[in-house]
């Protein structure tokens, strides 16, 4: 028996089994019934079987036609997929990704996770447009992005969430800052502290209040800002007490100009993402830059180095 079937054979197999007779398959395949026969003798040599039992008035499958059947079923669709797949690779020089993302993803995920995309495909035309989840989420539903990175929002019927890592929330205080040399946070104190939170009706101060609510600690902000940059300016400047993860900061924690307090007994984590229109089957493209993201935020977010 030959180790190699050719798909030809295969596909002329499949045909004849489906319409179970020859001419109508040669028409089909825009074969001469000869070649049909041709193909059919050969394949049944390699395989060491007979697949079709073949009369001059009908053409039936046997036991063995039947059983592999459904394997050159399957073997024909996975070669389709992987032309479909090889055909889409090979069509990047058209290709183009158009992505919505919070301002620290701006800043920290895309930066790495399209310098290793720009490897595979240097000549993708890439848009980048900063703005909130729900601005993203709208753009999705409409087809106007292709893939949104940020923190994992209010569920959505247009848009799909894929997560890509996780990070946890502290207190960034002044090394200064009685906290700090007592190394926790004062439970009785938090409410009468300057308190720097995020934006107000971002995913992040929707966590912090839940959080603290759940606490029975009424939280009330000194000051509302959605720059994580910014909130460490006025830490470091002891104008008040910031959240973020650790890894927004690792390097000013390493310095010791910055200083980290967990929360209280519970942590606050959050879930980083990537969004996309549900429903839609992401291209190879959009699922490498979505496995690029998660490599990045990963590492980023793991803590290690702090």
């Amino acid at each position: 028996m030959n180790n190699s079937i050719e798909t030809q054979h295969l596909r002329v197999f499949v045909t004849v089994a489906r319409q179970l007779n020859l001419s109508r398959a040669a028409n089909e395949l825009s074969l001469t019934p000869s070649a049909v026969s041709h193909c059919l003798k050969v394949l049944e040599k390699d395989l060491g079987c007979r697949l079709l039992e073949r009369t001059s008035r009908k053409v039936a499958l046997t036991a063995p036609g039947k059983e592999f059947l459904a394997d050159a079923e399957e073997i024909l669709k996975q070669m389709a997929s992987a032309r479909t797949r090889l055909h889409s690779w090979l069509d990047w020089k058209q290709g183009q990704l158009h992505i919505a993302a919070n301002i620290t993803a701006c800043q920290y995920i895309l930066p790495p996770a399209l310098r290793e995309f720009r490897e595979s495909f240097p000549e993708f035309t890439i848009r980048i447009d900063p703005c909130t989840s729900q601005q993203a989420i709208d753009a999705i539903g409409e087809g106007a992005v292709d893939l949104g990175v940020f923190l994992e929002p209010a569920l959505s019927h247009n848009a799909s969430f894929i997560p890509i890592s996780e990070d946890e929330l502290h207190f960034l205080v002044n090394p200064l800052h009685p906290w700090a040399q007592k190394r926790k946070a004062v439970r009785e104190e938090i409410t009468a502290q300057n308190l720097i939170l995020p934006e107000r009706g971002s995913e992040t101060e929707i966590l912090i209040e839940a959080y603290f609510r759940q606490e029975g600690i009424r939280i009330r902000p000194f000051l509302e800002i959605g720059s994580e940059e910014a909130t460490k300016q006025f830490v470091r400047l002891d104008l008040g007490i910031g959240f973020l993860p650790k890894w927004i900061a690792a390097a000013e924690i390493r310095q010791a100009s910055l200083t980290f307090l967990p929360l209280g007994r519970r942590r606050l984590r959050r879930r980083w993402g990537v969004l996309h229109r549900r429903g839609k089957k992401l291209s190879f493209a959009e699922s490498l830059f979505v496995n690029l993201c998660r490599n990045v935020a990963r590492e980023l977010m793991s803590g290690s180095g702090i």
